[in-house]
């Protein structure tokens, strides 16, 4: 394992050159199935990607500060020297998976969708943000209570010392391993809103995914389901209209009021 260049001493802003030629990267990397499928749905399938994390994050020089593994995506947050070994790493990993994955559901194609990114943090306050985000995602979800309760998550690893963590991780995030568990449990939840193009609709659209085990192309094909959903996104309290629910399902609105009121007449007597 590779020593970190630079630890966070005293300010709070990190390491800054541009994206191109910066010596030390961290970022919040995020993996998508594609159409939101469940590519992570058994814990087979988490054990695999993890294991891929494990496999490779030496070989590439990568440092992973923290992760959480979730049924149709995975947030990490990575470390390099250089953006480049993110890149290869992130490359090789995701590869290997999609053939894995492939193979085991006897499927062709894309597995990944392309609407998470690599997201480059520049202070601790955005790091220990971006840590508990990601501890937090099945609570959000409602899979969970508590972050403790979440088997494939990091968020243990930091409680007991495990995995991808270890004194010189600690150090780097909290610039001491005194009390460190006392900092890391009193980190304050941010929503990140990840995709900032499309507003809140995508978290609240991913929860009714998560809760109802579906895919989003089973949405558009089951009238019943479709109709569940845009109840669920019109009672938010951003109160999605559905051309907002139509352009996040990439259908035409004359199709979304079809399909509803096929669903009206299916139920009456």
């Amino acid at each position: 394992m590779f020593h970190f260049k630079n630890k966070l001493k005293g300010g709070d802003i990190l390491p800054r050159k541009s994206r191109i030629s910066i010596g030390n990267i961290i970022c919040h990397h995020m993996v998508q199935g594609i159409n939101r499928e469940y590519i992570f749905e058994t814990e087979k399938d988490k054990s695999k990607y993890l294991y891929l994390l494990k496999k490779y994050h030496k070989e590439f020089e990568i440092e992973i500060i923290a992760y959480c593994i979730m049924d149709n995506h995975a947030h990490m947050i990575l470390y390099s020297h250089e953006i480049i070994k993110i890149s290869k790493f992130m490359q090789k990993v995701n590869s290997i998976y999609a053939k894995y994955y492939n193979s085991k559901n006897n499927r062709n194609g894309y597995v990944y969708g392309n609407r998470f990114k690599s997201v480059p943090i520049m202070t601790r306050k955005q790091l220990y943000t971006c840590i508990k985000y990601i501890h937090m995602n099945p609570v959000k979800a409602g899979i969970v209570k508590g972050e403790r309760e979440y088997k494939y998550s990091s968020y243990n690893d930091y409680i007991y010392q495990t995995g991808f963590i270890n004194q010189t991780i600690l150090n780097f995030v909290f610039s001491s391993t005194n009390n460190y568990i006392q900092k890391f449990q009193s980190i304050n939840y941010q929503d990140l809103n990840i995709d900032k193009e499309k507003g809140n609709i995508n978290e609240f659209l991913e929860k009714f995914l998560i809760r109802e085990k579906i895919s989003i192309e089973k949405v558009k094909k089951d009238e019943k389901y479709l109709k569940k959903l845009v109840l669920y996104l019109n009672n938010t309290k951003y109160k999605f209209s559905k051309q907002e629910i139509a352009k996040i399902l990439h259908i035409g609105r004359t199709t979304l009021y079809r399909k509803l009121k096929n669903e009206t007449k299916n139920v009456c007597p």
